[in-house]
């Protein structure tokens, strides 16, 4: 005899097997629902701005242009539009997600300082969230910032200058930035600008635009020249964040040559 349980279940031959298919089947049915939710779910939690860096020397007109209006309110955009060359200018667009770019370019450009101090003390300087600089004697505070055990600074950006040198031929200059906060860093960018007899001769620099779910960035740049007898060297590293929004520069030492 053959029974029909109430619980679905076939006794009929060849009826128990079928059922169980279509348990086999209910039960994938429901896993591919819910791996479509999964994967729609990953769509708005994913980052949706991909990374992308790019590094130049600011054009002679561009640099002509910097000296003549040297501390103007110019923003991150306009500085593109005057200083980078159109091939970096049409990249950065073409790469960059608009929103992002839109958020970047309408910062503020920070122009560092016109000229040196009259001592240099050489090493990283650290500019917390307001960017001030903050005092480390000791070096502890760098230490807990790159470690990530010191909290009290929350976000901010540490900056250094290379020694002007010369080799190859070349005058050589270069510098980094270190930018950390609580959250991904939407922007970083370091410049480092190369003086000779206190005027500001030329700029290189490196940008990092869109890097999610990282709250700790490093840059560095560098750039070469050919060296002008008699003169007197000296570089600037100036960097700049977005999402911490923070910014900040050193000196180098300078360099003499004869």
């Amino acid at each position: 005899m053959s029974l029909i349980f109430s619980n679905g279940f076939d006794s009929r031959p060849g009826r128990a097997d079928m059922a169980g298919m279509d348990v086999k089947k209910m039960n994938r049915s429901q896993k591919l629902a819910m791996l479509a939710g999964l994967m729609v779910l990953l769509v708005f939690v994913a980052p949706s701005v991909s990374a992308f860096e790019i590094s130049g020397t600011y054009t002679e007109e561009g640099q002509k242009w910097l000296n003549e209006h040297w501390g103007e309110e110019i923003t991150l955009g306009e500085l593109a539009k005057i200083a980078y060359t159109e091939e970096n200018y049409e990249k950065i667009k073409a790469n960059v997600d608009a929103k992002l770019l839109e958020d970047v370019w309408s910062q503020p450009y920070f122009w560092g300082d016109r000229y040196p101090p009259e001592v240099v003390t050489p090493g990283p300087k650290i500019f917390d969230e307001n960017s001030q600089p903050v005092d480390d004697p000791d070096g502890s505070i760098l230490a807990g910032i790159m470690d990530g055990s010191i909290k009290s600074l929350r976000s901010g950006i540490v900056v250094t200058a290379d020694p002007v040198s010369y080799s190859g031929g070349y005058i050589r200059h270069g510098g980094s930035g270190y930018v950390y906060g609580e959250v991904y860093v939407g922007s970083l960018r370091v410049e480092s600008q190369l003086h000779g007899n206190g005027d500001w001769l030329s700029t290189s620099y490196n940008v990092k635009y869109g890097y999610d779910n990282d709250p700790r960035i490093t840059l560095l740049t560098s750039g070469a020249r050919s060296p002008v007898h008699d003169t007197l060297y000296q570089s600037q590293t100036v960097a700049q964040s977005t999402n911490p929004t923070a910014s900040g520069s050193t000196w180098s030492p300078s360099y003499y040559y004869s």
